[in-house]
């Protein structure tokens, strides 16, 4: 029953389309776009990342917490199906359509079941100059344990596979963490292994389709900040929808399952959350504070920021160990009902300031 909702979700919020024959226009042997930079982190904010690259072909060279911002990615959370965890970040997919405006551009998601017909889009779409950003699964890529979502740049391709910039290097990706220019050598993936990296992605989070590929295409650029306010106030504060939370939700919930299991909590598929937690706010933060030095309302939201992230900092480290008493317990619990309450206070600031005219001349470009 779940799947199915989640489903519902993804047909309606993601506004894919199917590929068709259309769209595998021929293409050479081999192509490899010469006007993509590689950004590869060293921290999990693939998503982001991934923008950051495709908006630096498009001429937009900004830090990645720009793109933060625009994609709403780390403002709110959301939980990770399966049992998983949970991410300190909304979903990307609907955060690449409400950040594709103010690049100029206009997003577009491609799906299908169809192996052959998605291999052959993939490189056409690569052969008129697009940087494609795929959805995969990280373990899988590099044939790790588990399931990681994970967003890649694909810039190439020869008759046998894909040339593409990895968003993250940390293990298990096989590359440091860099900033190359434009046309750098690139990794590589053969066309099997990146149809199973795509698929488990998809298998992971139940969608309605097996392959699928994002491509950004060029439009009329939007410069008005006021409706992203609005949308990340709303994913900071949060809510429920047939028993999946996210946002401040997401804190709370958390909380009660620590309080409720004791001792008994397992901690570590909730871990990377919780550290990526205390880091995203502390971006959040800088970010306020740097773009925004003359708002009052938004100094403030920094200033909470920055206290959520002393929240999450302090239930990382009571985590880092198993819990063993009942103190511990407790401690953790209220730290996060604490952080959630931060999280809705600074929803509240944006949404206030959604509807405030900010000036031109302090409003990013």
């Amino acid at each position: 029953m779940r799947n199915f909702f989640a489903q519902q979700y993804y047909r309606r919020s993601y506004s894919p389309i199917s590929l068709t024959v259309a769209h595998a226009t021929a293409h050479p042997p081999a192509s490899h776009l010469s006007d993509v930079p590689w950004i590869g982190a060293a921290v999990p904010m693939c998503q982001s990342i991934s923008l950051q690259m495709i908006a630096a072909q498009q001429g937009l060279e900004k830090p990645r917490n720009y793109f933060d911002f625009l994609m709403g990615f780390p403002y709110g959370a959301g939980e990770i199906p399966g049992g998983l965890g949970f991410f300190p970040a909304t979903d990307p997919e609907t955060g690449f359509i409400f950040a594709a405006p103010y690049l100029g551009t206009v997003r577009r998601y491609y799906v299908t079941d169809d192996a052959s017909l998605y291999l052959r889009a993939l490189r056409s779409f690569i052969t008129q100059g697009y940087a494609v950003r795929l959805g995969l699964d990280m373990a899988a890529l590099y044939e790790a344990d588990g399931v990681m979502p994970h967003s890649d740049v694909f810039v190439g391709f020869d008759e046998s596979g894909f040339f593409y910039y990895e968003a993250v290097c940390r293990p298990p990706a096989p590359c440091p963490p860099c900033h190359f220019p434009v046309g750098e050598l690139s990794l590589y993936i053969t066309d099997d292994k990146l149809l199973r990296a795509v698929a488990a992605m998809a298998r992971s989070f139940a969608y309605p389709w097996r392959y699928s590929l994002t491509v950004f295409e060029k439009a009329q650029r939007v410069v008005d900040w006021k409706p992203l306010f609005k949308r990340n106030g709303d994913a900071l504060i949060g809510g429920s929808w047939f028993k999946m939370r996210w946002g401040s939700k997401v804190f709370d919930a958390l909380a009660e399952r620590i309080d409720q299991q004791g001792t008994r909590f397992d901690a570590e598929p909730w871990r990377l959350g919780i550290e990526m937690s205390a880091y995203t706010r502390r971006e959040n933060a800088a970010f306020l504070r740097q773009t925004f030095a003359l708002e009052t309302s938004l100094q403030q939201a920094a200033a909470l920021f920055d206290q959520a992230a002393e929240r999450y900092q302090a239930v990382q480290t009571i985590l880092a160990a198993p819990i063993t008493d009942h103190a511990q317990v407790k401690r953790a619990a209220a730290d996060l009902h604490d952080a959630a309450r931060l999280e809705r206070e600074i929803g509240q600031i944006f949404l206030i300031h959604s509807g405030a005219a900010l000036n031109n001349k302090r409003s990013p470009r």
